[in-house]
């Protein structure tokens, strides 16, 4: 098989738009759900045994592998234009909007163990751009009486909470510094560029917990979903009576934010951040517990 018999057989299941990226790897083009295109392509060549793998690569949709070959899906028309978060965002204003439009919906969001119910949502609103103040929503449901449900989204696997370099840079300064002159770990010069060894994490008491997951706008107001979401995701239930939206996880207060889901700053080495508060070289990031890897060292303040 060749890229060349990939394609072909993309055609024929109705991917009339590709882009052959290498001689392995191959893109399909859509501003459909991507995530439905990939699954499409996986049953097409499940007698390759063919497999999607959504953690595959850097796109936030992943990728199928046949074989030595690649099948990856790129928005047709968006593509340099938005990021992989805000495309998220994208699926889950169409997809209930695609009840709502014809007027006023009762709306369930759901992980299976906690629902979030709402009355006449007529209006889904994309806020994930205003930061300001710290908030965190990135869409907001409007209900009929003009009450606004602020929503963060975060996609499945996502380990990162927030690039944190002006919240918690001075706290990160003050820790390598210390554990420099202590000897703890070794920083290595080049030009204006510091290199750390090793990377490390420290765990987020809870003020600082509830400023990275929920920010200012959420606990108490609305919450976050963890979703990385397909067409397949909104659905009207069986009585006619609601939209029913599932999710991964649903966090909505502080002990959700236990064991995997606990929040560390991890301190890295990132070159292109010359102009760091911490040292050139270094930054920090609000992150998951499953980002704090064998090759991170854990510290107290």
């Amino acid at each position: 098989m060749t890229i060349d018999d990939i394609a072909d057989r993309l055609n024929k299941i109705g991917f009339d738009s590709l882009k052959r990226d290498s001689g392995r790897t191959i893109s399909i083009l859509t501003d459909g759900n991507r995530i439905d295109a990939l699954k499409k392509a996986e049953a097409e060549f499940s007698n390759e045994k063919a497999v999607y793998d959504p953690n595959k690569g850097s796109s936030s949709v992943g990728a199928v592998s046949v074989g030595m070959f690649t099948i990856k899906a790129r928005p047709a028309s968006k593509q340099g234009k938005r990021s992989a978060g805000l495309e998220n965002e994208d699926e889950m204003i169409n997809g209930i909007k695609t009840f709502t439009k014809s007027g006023p919906m009762n709306v369930t969001i759901t992980d299976g163990k906690r629902s979030k119910t709402y009355e006449d949502v007529v209006d889904v609103e994309e806020v994930g751009r205003d930061t300001s103040n710290r908030k965190k929503a990135d869409v907001r449901l409007v209900l009929k009486n003009g009450t606004k449900i602020p929503i963060s989204i975060k996609k499945d696997n996502a380990e990162m909470w927030e690039s944190a370099d002006s919240y918690w840079a001075a706290t990160a300064k003050k820790i390598v510094d210390r554990m420099e002159a202590n000897g703890e770990i070794t920083v290595e010069k080049k030009g204006l560029i510091n290199k750390i060894t090793p990377n490390l994490g420290v765990k987020a008491n809870n003020k600082e917990k509830k400023a990275v997951v929920f920010g200012s706008d959420l606990l108490g107001k609305g919450f976050v979903v963890v979703k990385t979401f397909s067409s397949g995701d909104f659905k009207l239930s069986k009585d006619g009576d609601h939209v029913v939206v599932k999710v991964t996880k649903i966090i909505d207060r502080m002990n959700d934010l236990k064991g995997t889901s606990d929040i560390f700053f991890l301190i890295r080495n990132d070159s292109s951040r010359k102009g760091s508060k911490i040292r050139p070289g270094l930054r920090v990031l609000a992150v998951s517990a499953t980002r704090i890897n064998r090759n991170v060292k854990v510290v107290e303040r």
